[in-house]
């Protein structure tokens, strides 16, 4: 049974800028189940998270990703991993490499 979310579950108490090893520190003491919903948007070097968009007023972010998996977050082995690939495919999003696509002149990759 999935417990109900809401904004004394997972909202930071303010909205900062985050180093990456910041972001990933707060996620982990979030403790995130699968199905909770979080938002990850970059800002320069630097990162946000919660819910949603902060709605500070500020330039819109160019990027950002809602995730509602599986959060291993009771796995140091897998964290690594995938908090790095959560923000490979987001950095995707503004000209990172290219994650699992094809050309769009391509229609049939010939390999995945």
């Amino acid at each position: 049974m999935r417990r109900e979310q809401g904004p004394s579950t997972l909202l930071p108490v303010e909205v900062t800028d985050l180093t990456r090893e910041a972001l990933s520190d707060a996620l982990l003491a979030a403790r995130p189940q699968s199905g909770d919903m979080v938002y990850v948007e970059p800002r320069g070097e630097a990162y946000r998270w919660g819910t949603g968009p902060s709605g500070d007023g500020g330039e819109p972010a160019e990027a950002w990703i809602y995730y509602t998996g599986d959060w291993p977050v009771g796995d140091p082995g897998r964290w690594q991993a995938f908090f790095a690939d959560l923000l490979a495919e987001m950095d995707s999003m503004v000209g990172g490499p290219d994650r699992c696509r094809w050309a769009l002149d391509n229609p049939w990759p010939d390999h995945h």
